[in-house]
């Protein structure tokens, strides 16, 4: 795929959310509804199904390097934006380090690096984004909460366990023990992950019809945080893998992580974690819709741009 049908692609997924959101062809509530689908079904399947390749002893060898790199990309990208944020001490300075250390990577960047590089790309992309996904639920309610607050080691537990979790285990099993599956069984769970795709764009659609844009001025955190998020942190982790002497094709793919806007359950966690930071919250949700519209553009630039350097 061109970079200039991905930018096409990305725009019309995103604009038939909108003007669905916008025409009430989505009723209030069923974008809730839709999230809880995508994530328990399409999105597993996605998961899955990105281990559906020849099996190769160099691809499960390359496991303890993908979790590395994931885990000290994101001790060093902590470091940074805890320094950047002064400590993250107040509500809207966690808000700002917890916007810049966590992408929209399960609804907008495992569907992207898909698009882009196939199932092996997006093997590479999961098993890079598993211990992220336990910082992102695990580290939540620490981050965001009130100073003193934890969440139970159940809680936290139950979390990390959702659905999309439990589909790398399950995928990288059935990977590295070479179990075959029925024709008919791994056809469907491709076609279903086929749908993560369209309907995670789709959503992000839904929060742009959402936003209301007349106080977004108030926020300059806003606009800083979109820039160093969409184009300084990305740039800074791919100098450092290129340093390292990183594979070209596992920078490429799992650089996508870096490069995808704003997760978009942040004013859901802070809702959930701290309910009295309210201006905290709405400027959250600035955060995430301003990187995400801003991402239509940066995102197929990113893929250019990494196709030509790496």
């Amino acid at each position: 795929m061109t970079v200039l049908q991905l930018s096409l692609k990305l725009m019309l997924f995103i604009a038939v959310g909108y003007a669905a959101r916008k025409l009430k062809v989505m009723a209030d509530g069923f974008d809730k509804a839709l999230t809880r689908f995508v994530m328990a079904v399409p999105l597993p399947c996605m998961v899955f199904n990105s281990f559906r390749i020849p099996y190769s002893a160099e691809k499960l060898l390359s496991a303890p390097l993908l979790l590395g790199l994931s885990i000290g990309g994101m001790a060093l990208l902590f470091a940074l934006t805890t320094l950047c944020t002064g400590g993250a001490k107040t509500k809207l300075g966690k808000t700002c380090r917890f916007a810049l250390l966590f992408t929209n990577f399960t609804f907008m960047g495992l569907p992207v690096v898909s698009e882009l590089y196939g199932p092996e790309g997006a093997f590479n992309y999961v098993i890079f984004t598993l211990p992220i996904r336990v910082m992102f639920y695990g580290g939540a309610a620490v981050m965001l909460g009130k100073a003193g607050e934890k969440p139970g080691w159940r809680e936290t537990l139950k979390k990390f366990l959702c659905e999309p979790v439990i589909a790398v285990f399950l995928g990288f099993a059935v990977y590295a023990l070479r179990i075959e599956l029925p024709a008919v069984l791994t056809d469907t769970i491709a076609s279903l992950g086929a749908m993560a795709s369209p309907l995670g764009l789709i959503l992000c659609g839904c929060i742009l019809a959402d936003a209301d844009w007349r106080g977004v001025l108030r926020y300059p955190a806003v606009f800083a945080v979109a820039a160093g998020r969409l184009l300084l942190i990305p740039a800074l982790m791919v100098g450092v893998a290129c340093l390292l002497g990183v594979d070209r094709a596992i920078v490429r793919t799992t650089m996508f992580y870096y490069a995808m806007p704003v997760a978009s359950l942040l004013p859901t966690f802070l809702l959930r974690y701290d309910p009295e930071a309210a201006e905290a919250r709405l400027a959250g949700g600035y955060m995430v819709v301003v990187s995400t519209l801003l991402c239509i553009v940066t995102i197929p630039l990113w893929a250019a741009l990494l196709d030509r350097i790496l």
